[in-house]
């Protein structure tokens, strides 16, 4: 699952939390107060997020969208406690649906140790040119045992030093997403580089950093 999409349904159920949380604190208002609550909250967090700014503020954005959805469907549709408690219900199994339905459907991926007997051929020879060829920065997809698929992914001379943690691998219809972060660690590898096992890979493949940057496939 994306993040941007995480963050945007944990901004849905956290507007669900904070509306509840009105009534532990008062018993008294109506349900626009209480939706306006919910609102400021959302325009804080949006606030927030611009404050952030960049690609790092953009989650933020998604979670303040959902916190302020919830108050636009409590300001509009919550007049009676019934209809509130249909919309929080559908959100929840939405939610929850959603959340299940990717987590069985998720592909399954792991690192490829390089100095393991998976490591020879093809991926070896590889492995060798990026040492040699330190400009080479990007990725390739190579086949590996039993029809399962190994993308090799390298930073270039520029990162020398770096080291590349995979984060999450998802799909969007035709299209699996791998998230890294790079990090400074002293590696000693002229090209530092990461190989990804995975079960199935969708025909585009988007490669992208913690920091932004978008690797390009350099098979060619």
């Amino acid at each position: 699952m994306h993040i941007f999409t995480i963050m945007y349904l944990m901004g849905l159920l956290l507007g669900i939390g904070f509306y509840a949380l009105t009534f532990f604190f008062s018993q008294v208002l109506n349900y626009k107060k209480r939706a306006l609550i919910v609102g400021l909250i959302g325009v804080a967090t949006l606030v927030g997020s611009l404050i952030i700014g960049g690609f790092s503020g953009m989650p933020f954005g998604l979670l303040s969208l959902g916190i302020l959805t919830i108050f636009s469907l409590i300001a509009i549709l919550g007049k009676t406690v019934l209809l509130q408690k249909l919309i929080f219900t559908i959100i929840v199994l939405f939610v929850v649906s959603f959340g299940v339905f990717t987590f069985l459907n998720k592909p399954d991926y792991w690192t490829i140790n390089k100095t393991n007997e998976n490591t020879y051929g093809e991926i070896e020879e590889y492995l060798e040119k990026l040492e040699k060829n330190p400009k080479m920065r990007g990725y390739n997809i190579l086949t590996i045992s039993e029809g399962n698929k190994a993308v090799i992914l390298s930073l270039g001379e520029e990162m020398a030093g770096n080291n590349i943690e995979v984060l999450n691998v998802e799909e969007q219809t035709e299209k699996t997403i791998i998230s890294v972060r790079t990090f400074y660690n002293k590696s000693t590898e002229n090209n530092p580089s990461i190989i990804i096992g995975l079960d199935r890979i969708k025909s585009n493949i988007e490669i992208r950093d913690t920091n932004g940057t978008l690797y390009q496939n350099i098979s060619n």
